[in-house]
């Protein structure tokens, strides 16, 4: 038997909480108290983005590469030094002014190395590459013309600077020259049948050399 009067007869009884507890109300929904949902839950408050790493922009690292790989012409007398008999592959220091340098063969290990002969062509009107940036230097005089394409021999690591008065690219103390935009630093060297330019890390600027098949990674000096 219940002793509510509102019940109607034949229908359970409602069940009550126990004296002094009440069935909590959810808060409402902006309320203090609100629940949200876990991260990750659809509804749940995205987390701030993460700050972009600024980069050294590639446009910038293009232009000091025109910069510092000319590709000057430069004249030698062909009975003067080395050039006469340079050929594919070997290795020079080549030093002096621009109106008057001067070419040493040397071994490819040598200390003094400041160039790899990449291509010697047969005739002076003939190209090393209308995109490449070999250095060019022409031998004419008392024997067949001649133009060597030479690759500059940087090291990984290596901070170079062109200079106006010069053929070599001086090597300078990278912190020194920051801010120079007259120099880039070697952050990597690939060299071999399979390298490209898509290997250089994504800040730095490609420099290739199809002979002997080199890629240059450079960055402003830091």
């Amino acid at each position: 038997m219940t002793n509510d009067p509102n019940a109607q007869p034949g229908q359970p009884a409602p069940m009550m909480p126990p004296p002094g507890q009440g069935a909590p109300l959810p808060p409402p929904s902006g309320q203090p108290g609100a629940q949200f949902p876990p991260p990750g839950q659809p509804g749940a408050p995205l987390p701030p983005p993460e700050p972009k790493k600024k980069g050294f922009p590639k446009w910038a690292i293009s232009l000091i590469v025109l910069i510092v790989i000319g590709g000057g012409i430069y004249a030698f007398s062909y009975f003067s030094n080395d050039a006469a008999q340079a050929k594919a592959g070997e290795c020079a220091k080549v030093s002096g002014t621009k109106s008057k340098p001067d070419y040493k063969t040397v071994g490819c290990d040598s200390a003094e190395v400041t160039h790899v002969v990449g291509k010697a062509l047969g005739k002076t009107s003939d190209s090393c590459g209308a995109t490449e940036k070999y250095d060019e230097f022409t031998l004419t005089g008392r024997g067949p013309d001649t133009k060597l394409c030479l690759m500059p021999k940087w090291g990984e690591g290596d901070c170079r600077k062109a200079d106006e008065a010069t053929v070599d690219y001086p090597k300078v103390d990278c912190a020194s020259a920051k801010g120079d935009s007259n120099v880039v630093k070697i952050v990597k060297v690939i060299s071999g049948p399979s390298a490209e330019e898509s290997q250089c890390p994504k800040e730095t600027g490609p420099v290739l050399f199809p002979e002997p098949k080199t890629v240059y990674c450079v960055g402003p000096a830091e």
